[in-house]
Order: C-alpha cells, then sequence, then structure tokens
C-alpha cells in the first residue's frame, strides 16, 4: 500500500464518519481529499510502469 493509498483510505473514512448539516462541508472536503490522494497514487502507478517499460 502506498502512502498515497493509506492517505485516501483515512480520508474516506473521515468523510463517512462525518453526519449532519453542520458536518456536510467538512465531509464533503475529506471525500475530495480522499479522491485527490487516489488521483496521486494513480499518477505514481502510471509513472512507474513508465519508466518500467522504458
Amino acid at each position: 500500500m502506498t502512502m498515497f493509498t493509506e492517505h485516501a483510505e483515512s480520508r474516506a473514512e473521515r468523510a463517512g464518519d462525518q453526519s449532519g448539516d453542520e458536518w456536510r462541508t467538512d465531509a464533503v472536503g475529506a471525500g475530495l481529499s480522499a479522491i485527490a490522494y487516489a488521483l496521486l497514487d494513480v499518477a505514481a502507478a502510471i509513472r512507474e510502469n513508465t519508466e518500467a517499460r522504458q
């Protein structure tokens, strides 16, 4: 598991733990953060794959 994957999972869990109207903004922010870290993980995998092919 990469560092980005761990961050994405923790942010997704944090988003899932939020409830109520006052927490909606925090949940959306944590969810977007999880997506960003997941995309960073995908980018790192693509980069590693490209370097391995060269």
